[in-house]
């Protein structure tokens, strides 16, 4: 089997395996989190969403690494069983890689789903303190 071939294999099964809402919880938490440590400058107006690197920093530990070797095995879209102890391994070091690939995609997209959540929850802040001081001051 030729490497891109195998790539796209490995990348759909990872694909359909992937679990959506836990990544969005992952981003819904990250961007809370955020807001929460920004919220004075919310308050004052000097909130920027931190930068993609900031946000990947956050996200990154609490996307779910979800490689496993014999789950691969056993459920891939790969037939292993007729390698040997030393090929097989080689395989799924490959195959490895390729997830790690996969995890790093995954982390830059639930960076930007973060970003925007944060942007959201700035905007609804921002609004709720404008209907306070509207009612109050």
């Amino acid at each position: 089997m030729r490497n891109k071939e195998l790539e796209m294999r490995v990348m759909e099964y990872f694909a359909e395996n992937m679990n959506l809402q836990k990544n969005w919880e992952v981003a819904k938490q990250c961007a809370k989190e955020i807001v929460d440590l920004r919220f004075n400058d919310i308050l004052t107006g000097n909130f920027d969403v931190p930068s993609d690197d900031e946000v990947k920093e956050k996200v990154c530990p609490k996307v779910p690494y979800e490689f496993n070797a014999e789950d691969f095995t056993d459920h891939g879209p790969i037939d292993l069983s007729g390698l040997d102890v030393d090929m097989r391994n080689e395989a799924l070091k490959r195959i490895e890689a390729i997830y790690q690939k996969f995890h790093q995609a995954q982390t830059k997209v639930i960076a930007r789903a973060t970003e925007k959540v944060c942007s959201r929850l700035s905007d609804n802040l921002k609004n709720e303190i404008s209907q306070i001081k509207k009612k109050y001051l």
